[in-house]
């Protein structure tokens, strides 16, 4: 049964209780009388016990369950996500927006694009990876309202998908849901626990907030063998974050006398490897019929490319892309009512793989 706190209205009255039922001389148990006074006076001492033993057991649970294992919250990370841009006029050249792009909101917070992108000649709308300038929940942000950028002129159209994925400090209740599986790889040198560690891989800024993080991971194992491949908020995993993640699956160990400093996850004499995942393009043709009255204006490609780009990216090592849920999505995008797309294959997911978007070619049928 789960610690309960008596108040002094239930205190009084279990007493009272007690002492009608154990005597008969004593009857009057009114307010103000002697034996009520009696009474009242250790139910305000007992409410009080109760209440500091609460507070008392509040503030152990999280030293004896966290602290102990030095299990602290994890700090706030940053938002990332993809920019769609497009133009009036089809480029007729290819052109490069570099890393470092800023950005802009409708409400003036800022993202900046992670690593270069080639905007290819004849490609009607091309997709850059951004991240906020901010961690923190303030960096996530609704469909569509990310519309401007100083290296863009008023010639071009920029639009977002959904960014939803940074985070604040971590909550009680979500670091008690990673404690739990933390738990579970507690006994190292299991696949579980050596899989637990591989995606607490991360890199931070100057102020310990997470900047990379990993996102999907997936398993192979052979006899002897076992290689985690994973991949980041940021795309394909740094250097830096498959460092983090490899030195806490093997453990540190005294650089002078071999001596192990930190135990790690991996079971002795087995080779665990931490790669990067490898990405895979999927790309498609979509010929698109609109209603009446309307035609496939750039905001509609737009929109288009973004559900598309979700859809795709969404998918996780060992799924399998449904096409036919991929064209009910598309399907959703305003005043569109047929669709043809290139492929009717599903696709899987390999453990080693991260879907992409790949070439897309959007059309009016």
């Amino acid at each position: 049964m789960a610690f309960q706190i008596k108040d002094f209205v239930s205190i009084t009255a279990s007493m009272i209780n007690h002492m009608r039922g154990t005597q008969t001389k004593v009857t009057d148990f009114q307010p103000g009388s002697v034996a009520r006074t009696l009474v009242e006076g250790p139910a305000v001492e007992m409410e009080e016990l109760y209440l500091q033993m609460f507070i008392g057991l509040r503030e152990a649970i999280p030293i004896a369950t966290f602290q102990s294992f030095g299990f602290d919250k994890l700090p706030a990370s940053y938002a990332s996500g993809y920019v769609s841009i497009s133009k009036i006029s089809i480029p007729t050249e290819a052109l490069v927006i570099p890393a470092g792009t800023v950005f802009t909101a409708s409400d003036g917070r800022s993202y900046l694009s992670t690593n270069a992108v080639l905007w290819a000649a004849g490609v009607a709308v091309v997709t850059v990876p951004v991240v906020s300038g901010t961690s923190g929940l303030g960096g996530n942000i609704a469909p569509g309202l990310i519309t401007s950028s100083p290296t863009f002129g008023a010639d071009f159209t920029i639009s977002n998908a959904l960014i939803n994925n940074g985070t604040d400090t971590e909550t009680d209740a979500e670091r008690e849901a990673r404690f739990a599986e933390f738990i579970s790889a507690l006994s190292r040198g299991t696949i579980m626990a050596c899989l637990y560690a591989g995606k607490q891989a991360a890199t931070r800024d100057a102020a310990g907030n997470i900047y990379e993080y990993v996102t999907r991971a997936g398993l192979v194992e052979i006899a002897g063998y076992v290689r985690i491949y994973v991949y980041s908020s940021l795309g394909i995993p740094s250097a830096s974050l498959l460092a983090d993640g490899q030195k806490l699956i093997d453990g540190q160990a005294d650089p002078d006398t071999g001596e192990p400093l930190v135990a790690g996850f991996r079971a002795g004499g087995i080779r665990v490897d931490l790669l990067p995942m490898v990405e895979r393009e999927v790309g498609m043709g979509i010929g698109v019929r609109m209603r009446t009255g309307y035609s496939l204006t750039n905001a509609t490609r737009q929109a288009i490319t973004d559900t598309y780009s979700l859809s795709v990216r969404g998918i996780l090592p060992g799924e399998t892309m449904l096409v036919d849920n991929l064209r009910a999505l598309l399907l959703s995008t305003a005043n569109v009512i047929e669709l043809a797309l290139s492929s009717s294959q599903n696709i899987t997911c390999e453990k080693n793989e991260a879907l992409v978007p790949g070439p897309l070619t959007i059309y009016a049928l």
